[in-house]
């Protein structure tokens, strides 16, 4: 398994854990515990004769283990409760609905040996077990979440083994039927209890060594700070963590702008081709770059616009929003400097094998678009794109500004990036820069264009479509039509841009494309393979509709437009960079590996001593 599926298993993990049923669902599981468990007990105890009053031995049992159970989960909150913090009082009854349940299946493995030998003996230190296994439960799930240092967390856990040592001191003497403590319970189990504490420790310090060793932060307090956006929906501790590591960069930011033919001053609409990866998932760092790009533009300059992803992968992250002012400040001035032509050279197709081309010629300055359609294609590094335009301007050297857009059109569970030195980068620089030579000297015609938005109210991001909508723009040149469709996803699922396609083309358009805008808004709110759903997995017929609508409005709005290409630079921003996303991805995985590796030694261990205590004193 390569180091992104490691993470993305280790995230999904994290979901599932976490995916706990509602809090009255939790007290309601842990009421059938404590149920189940004590009527389990009874029944042993009447069959090998101790319960002479069963009733009575099941109300005894229900309040042992009760009181811990409940009782003991709130003063435990009260302890470790913090405001805003993702351990609410939901999650702290989840850990102790997981810990009970290896505690009392413990308890119940004494009773059935004690039942079979017809003895009182093996049950109570069963019991004890399973305490400190608990314990050992409630304490790694807490300390994941917790805001408070390690000492305040582990008083917080213990409170349901004290609430359950007073009620087994009460209550034993009141039917022989439930176990008393064994003579040294207060030496064995303060030694258990430790034992445990120093394994979640260990185990924590284990998994932070290999990102305090790379990156100088803690591996804790990285696990916290995404519990805090996951489960609490507040970005800014990890944005906080990411921008301690973060690389600074300077990034292009290129825009695509159409004017009214009549009156310059009219802007009519605006496209961004965005070189800022939009991740790295959910509201955290960029993820939600092209719909707050889409609002500022309809805000400011009261015009639709759409978002086109640039070559660049998750190092051209950003850490945090704050670089999202540069960003905006970048676009207002392309929008209000770049120059406007009345006639424009395609978009013409080439098709170069693994990689199509799309190229429009405006002025000086070439826009290209490009899909590895039907075959799999993740991220295009902005490296290549760079290599990419290069090429083509030394290979035609009146071509000014080049835009690279990668449609993001086709992915699957084995698809992977193009980065510099892989064969698929040459090939697609090679594409690209030939599709621009071969479609150079085509003629350039007036242009008409029309453009609509849908945001739909029936598909939301968790099933693959984000803020940014669905938007459908149509040109009309040299008599043929011409869709584009740009919707708010990350990448499409295998097959759906064909269906577009051809159902774009039924409704008159002579060509078409689809493309995203891989937001990650998407990411790491879903149980997919891939921690996300791409456009056209989900609703795919409702999506087809909208297209459909939003493409027949888009050409009844058609005019006469001039059109231009605007090129910029967004300077130092904060980026995660190589370190901060190769490294960080490197050491989650290793940090996933040892979690298992100690988490099972520790755990076996853990499990012997507490035998051993248990039965010596």
């Amino acid at each position: 398994m390569g180091e992104k599926a490691k993470v993305k298993e280790t995230v999904r993990l994290f979901e599932k854990i976490w995916q706990l049923p509602s809090f009255q669902g939790i007290l309601g599981i842990m009421g059938i515990e404590v149920l189940f468990f004590s009527s389990l007990a009874t029944i042993f105890k009447m069959m090998n004769g101790l319960a002479a009053e069963p009733l009575w031995t099941l109300i005894l049992y229900v309040i042992v283990l009760g009181i811990p159970t409940f009782l003991g989960t709130g003063v435990m909150y009260l302890i470790l409760a913090s405001k805003g913090s993702p351990l609410d009082a939901r999650r702290t009854a989840g850990s102790v609905m997981f810990g009970n349940l290896i505690w009392f299946v413990m308890g119940i493995i004494g009773v059935v040996v004690d039942s079979i030998m017809a003895i009182q003996f093996y049950e109570i230190r069963f019991w004890m077990m399973g305490a400190s296994l608990g314990f050992l439960m409630y304490s790694f799930l807490v300390n994941a979440l917790s805001d408070h240092g390690e000492m305040r967390n582990f008083i917080g856990t213990s409170i349901p083994l004290i609430f359950w040592l007073t009620s087994e001191f009460i209550l034993s003497p009141l039917d022989p039927a439930v176990p008393e403590l064994s003579m040294y319970w207060y030496i064995s189990l303060p030694i258990i209890v430790t034992i445990s504490i120093l394994a979640v420790h260990y185990i924590y310090r284990s998994v932070s060594i290999p990102f305090e060793r790379d990156l100088g932060i803690s591996g804790p307090k990285l696990l916290q700070a995404f519990g805090y956006d996951y489960l609490a929906g507040d970005p800014i501790p990890i944005d906080t963590i990411l921008t301690k590591i973060s690389t600074q960069q300077d990034v292009p930011m290129e825009i695509i702008v159409f004017r009214d033919v009549n009156d310059q001053s009219k802007l009519l609409a605006c496209g961004v081709i965005q070189y800022i990866h939009p991740g790295p998932f959910r509201d955290v760092g960029s993820s939600d770059l092209p719909s707050v790009i889409m609002e500022h533009i309809m805000e400011k300059h009261r015009i639709p616009s759409f978002v086109m992803h640039g070559t660049c992968t998750h190092q051209q992250n950003l850490t945090s929003k704050d670089d999202y002012s540069k960003v905006l400040d970048e676009i207002d001035r392309l929008i209000e400097e770049t120059s406007v032509f009345t006639e424009m050279s395609g978009p013409h197709w080439t098709d170069g094998g693994k990689f199509k081309v799309w190229t429009m010629f405006v002025g000086r300055d070439v826009l290209t678009i490009t899909t590895s359609a039907p075959e799999f294609t993740d991220d295009i590094a902005l490296e290549v794109g760079y290599d990419a335009a290069n090429m083509i301007r030394k290979r035609i050297p009146e071509i000014q500004g080049t835009a690279i857009v990668d449609a993001h059109n086709c992915i699957n569970d084995d698809a992977v990036s193009v980065v510099p030195g892989d064969p698929a980068a040459k090939e697609f620089v090679g594409t690209v820069s030939s599709a621009v030579f071969s479609t150079l000297n085509e003629p350039r015609t007036p242009v008409e264009m029309g453009i609509f938005q849908i945001f739909p109210e029936d598909i939301n991001p968790k099933e693959g479509i984000g803020p940014g909508g669905v938007t459908a723009i149509a040109l009309k040149y040299d008599n043929q039509k011409f869709a584009l469709v740009a919707i708010d996803g990350n990448n499409m699922e295998p097959g759906f841009r064909e269906q577009v396609i051809s159902i774009l083309r039924a409704q008159g358009y002579d060509s078409a494309e689809i493309v995203t805008t891989d937001t990650h808004v998407v990411n790491a709110i879903s149980l997919s393979s891939r921690g996300y759903p791409p456009v056209g997995r989900n609703k795919p017929q409702e999506i087809l509709e909208h297209i459909i609508v939003a493409s027949v409005k888009a050409r009844e709005s058609m005019r006469p437009v001039e059109v231009g290409l605007g090129f910029g630079k967004v300077n130092n921003l904060n980026t995660l960079g190589e370190q901060g996303f190769d490294v960080l991805t490197q050491d989650i995985a290793e940090a996933a590996g040892i979690a298992k590796r100690v988490g099972i030694r520790v755990g076996i261990g853990s499990l012997l001593a507490a035998f051993l205590l248990a039965f010596l004193l």
